[in-house]
């Protein structure tokens, strides 16, 4: 059978990176591609496609309030395809389709969609979304709840687990992001952006539009040229702070006490 596809994504390069592998496959019907839940939702609606492929975290209508949205009107598989394994792992088991972890693997790609082929043959739509029901449900549950005290790195070798209290600062290299930690250094296949998302606020600051810090970690303020801003690290590490974020470090400074 063909199956009849709709994509949603708010970062470019993960969208154009799955369309791209979707088009290596046989029996693949690419119907459109979204940048956030709203034009998903339209899409769904215009072509009442067989599998949606969603991330979670998206502006406008993310894709757990997506799915909710659906929820009772006969609309099609999902898979979510995600960073965020803190919580998402044990849910999607609850009942949805199939979950993806990014970076995207093209085997579990094409295993999601077998699955999604199996599904559609042995269940109605009401059934399917009756599942997605308690997927929602849990991942509401666990969005509202406290924020998660481990970061887990998807590697290749498998999920690697850094407790959040070791993790001293995040830096940008090209499109990925390195985890600094007390046990080194991890190669992180998304942006900073959604590793912002999945940190606590009150633990960890930007200071740069490519660095975050722990509160914690910072040992000291030092000045940097005429008018700028260097922040030293216990793990020795040096942060410059841009002129977007001076402010920011300075109050928190001043709160802490710091001279």
């Amino acid at each position: 059978m063909t199956l009849r596809v709709v994509i949603a994504d708010d970062e470019p390069l993960a969208l154009l990176r799955l369309a791209i592998a979707l088009g290596t496959m046989d029996g693949i019907e690419l119907l459109g591609a979204a940048e956030n839940g709203v034009e998903a939702q339209e899409m769904i609606r215009a072509f009442k496609p067989d599998v949606v492929l969603l991330d979670i975290d998206m502006p406008e209508l993310d894709g757990v309030g997506l799915v909710d949205a659906l929820r009772g009107a006969g609309g099609p598989a999902v898979v979510f395809v995600t960073a965020h394994d803190q919580f998402a792992v044990d849910a999607f088991r609850q009942g949805a389709i199939d979950y993806l972890l990014k970076p995207l693997d093209e085997a579990r790609l094409r295993k999601a969609l077998e699955r999604v082929e199996a599904a559609l043959g042995e269940k109605r739509a009401p059934e399917r979304l009756a599942n997605l029901s308690a997927v929602v449900e849990t991942l509401q549950r666990r969005l509202e709840g406290p924020p998660s005290t481990d970061f887990w790195v998807n590697q290749k070798s498998g999920l690697t687990q850094v407790p959040m209290a070791e993790v001293t600062w995040f830096s940008v290299e090209g499109d990925y992001t390195i985890l600094h930690s007390q046990r080194g250094d991890l190669l992180v296949h998304e942006s900073l952006r959604s590793v912002e998302a999945r940190l606590e606020k009150d633990a960890f600051i930007r200071v740069h539009r490519n660095a975050i810090v722990r509160r914690s970690a910072i040992a000291a303020v030092d000045r940097a040229g005429r008018s700028g801003l260097e922040l030293r690290l216990v793990d020795g590490a040096r942060v410059r702070v841009s002129k977007a974020y001076k402010r920011a470090i300075i109050a928190f400074m001043a709160a802490r006490g710091a001279p």
